[in-house]
């Protein structure tokens, strides 16, 4: 398990501030430095002069320009006023020291501007991202605030209705908001979180002098395809921690764990682990994973109305055997994906803490199908606290790695569903739920929901799937457009990244490059670890190629193959 030393976690979200001194540092400044400025928003190289200071401290005089450095021009700000806040110190995929550090401008966090610093044996060895520029002379930033703290709670309810149901309390935040244009202003980052009438969940950042949106990041259930998000009432009733369980209000409890099996809905019998209770029935409760893996029934509950029912009550059976066939398949595929990350990257469930998961098959929801039992979505919900499945899609092995994902990314880069950070964190799903597939088959195949009975997308030749009507998947960042809709294309643009991830694993020729697979396993491991430790919520495809790149030279050299296979992967695909 990584070993990390997240500091000031409450700041992220509630905006604390700490020291803007450097204190007693031992940086030497030099002129002596060697590096190599591979993109804007990269640096790599030798960065600084060796120094026996804190890593921490060491970022951050090199960021603020107290000390001499390789880093580029776009990575250094030492206005007044300019400051740079610790979010992050561990140790990363090569046991290099890894520190992440958010800008703050008078004290407010400056959205999306956050730089992530590899370095060893006190040395700055690479740096990725950007900060904010000449925000001193910025009219935005000394214009009055007109909206009110509690004027810019209500764009809620203002958005979806007075008889709004909240699922958690709503957060406002000010921060300096900067667009595409390096304009710099003050905006109300409000994250908030409704069951009805709209399932919604996300942020908006909205302007302080008009309430304008300035960003909207919000998944809400009627938009299309599998990652849209609901919400469910906390503390609901099935349920959920050890020693729990049974019917609500049985007084039934776990004797034990006990092995049980099933026919999925595949047609394959599944052994799988269950718990015992003590009224002689059997539940979908595994509690030698972590906090638990829980299966329930939402028994066609439609989402639509009726949420507060969710997530539904534990599958049970009077003996260990299960009929259920969403429920055997969602089970085991839930167990499955949690020994696949253990597996592979010694990673604890999604949040990498051992945190509950709770699979829900029947799910409906009214206003996608008449028809309860084919409800054909799936989604992540609460950061991936619940999984929950239409029963077309409760056998998808490609799914359910592809929704578990999903939690993955809330837990590390939280990539912003919106835009090129979201179409990457739909694409690094679809990346991960091929490997569930094999993981759990024992075979690769290059599309993306096929036990359902639809190919949702296909990474090998993403142009050969219609997205819409007149739109067909892209398969090269030439083709990347911001639709209206679909948070600006986050799953239509996710092939781009597809495209690139399967030229990597299988190679082939693209748009005039030839590029030498290196394999399923050495691509997961480079997206993985890009994902991990080195993205940014706001992270572009160009951040991506920086990262991906970044991993392939650690991990197999500058020099490898495996590298350039990477960067040819990404030059086939137009990735700048």
């Amino acid at each position: 398990m990584k070993k990390r030393k997240v500091l000031s976690a409450m700041a992220l979200s509630v905006g604390l501030l700490v020291s803007s001194g450097l204190g007693a540092m031992n940086v030497e400044a030099t002129a002596n430095v060697e590096a190599k400025i591979q993109e804007s928003k990269q640096s790599m190289g030798t960065l600084t002069q060796p120094s026996e200071s804190n890593a921490s401290e060491i970022v951050k005089a090199a960021v603020k320009g107290d000390i001499n450095s390789g880093l580029g021009s776009s990575q250094k700000n030492s206005e007044e006023f300019v400051d740079y806040r610790v979010i992050e110190e561990s140790v990363d995929y090569k046991g290099q020291d890894l520190v992440k550090v958010q800008q703050t401008y008078k004290g407010y966090d400056v959205f999306g501007k956050v730089i992530v610093t590899q370095l060893k044996d006190g040395v700055v060895k690479n740096t990725l991202g950007d900060v904010a520029k000449n925000l001193n002379g910025q009219k935005g930033l000394k214009e009055k605030q007109r909206i009110s703290k509690d004027e810019a709670r209500s764009y809620v309810k203002d958005t979806y209705g007075e008889e709004v149901e909240f699922l958690q309390d709503t957060a406002v935040q000010k921060v300096v908001y900067v667009n595409d244009k390096d304009k710099a202003s003050y905006g109300w980052k409000v994250d908030f979180s409704v069951a009805a009438p709209t399932f919604a969940e996300g942020f908006v950042i909205l302007d302080t002098k008009k309430g304008d949106v300035l960003l909207n990041a919000v998944k809400e259930l009627d938009q299309a395809l599998s990652d849209d998000a609901i919400q469910y009432a906390k503390g609901g009733n099935g349920g959920g921690g050890k020693g729990g369980g049974g019917k609500p209000g049985s007084g039934s409890t776990v004797v034990g764990p006990v092995s049980a099996s099933g026919v999925d809905k595949n047609g394959n019998t599944r052994t799988f682990t269950a718990s015992e209770m003590s009224d002689g029935t059997y539940e979908m409760a595994d509690y030698t994973r972590g906090q638990g893996v829980l299966t329930y029934d939402a028994d066609y509950a439609d989402l639509n109305r009726e949420y507060r029912l969710y997530p539904g009550e534990l599958l049970s059976s009077t003996s260990t055997t299960f009929s259920d066939d969403e429920g055997v398949s969602a089970h085991y595929l839930a167990t499955s994906v949690y020994d696949y990350y253990q597996d592979e990257y010694n990673r604890n469930s999604f949040d990498d803490n051992g945190q509950q998961v709770k699979s829900v098959v029947h799910a409906w929801d009214s206003s996608s199908t008449n028809d309860p039992q084919n409800w054909f979505n799936a989604a992540s919900v609460n950061d991936g606290a619940m999984l929950i499945y239409g029963d077309p899609l409760a056998g998808a092995y490609d799914v359910a790695g592809h929704e578990f994902a999903h939690a993955v990314t809330s837990s590390e880069s939280d990539l912003i569903y919106s835009g090129e950070s979201g179409a990457l964190n739909e694409g690094i799903s679809d990346v991960f739920g091929v490997a569930i597939e094999k993981y759990v088959t024992g075979s690769y195949n290059w599309t993306i929901g096929e036990q359902s009975g639809q190919v949702f997308r296909s990474m090998s030749d993403p142009s050969s799937i219609q997205f819409s009507a007149d739109l067909v998947y892209p398969d090269d960042y030439s083709d990347y457009q911001t639709l209206s809709y679909d948070n600006g294309g986050v799953h239509f643009n996710s092939s781009i990244l597809n495209k690139a991830a399967f030229l990597m694993a299988a190679g082939g020729s693209h748009n005039g490059v030839s590029v030498s697979g290196m394999g399923e396993e050495k691509m997961f491991d480079v997206f993985y670890y890009a994902n991990v430790d080195l993205l940014t919520a706001d992270a572009t495809f160009e951040d991506l190629r920086n990262a991906v790149e970044t991993v392939a030279i650690d991990l197999y050299g500058a020099g490898s193959p495996e590298y350039q296979t990477v960067s040819s992967a990404f030059d086939a695909t137009l990735i700048p």
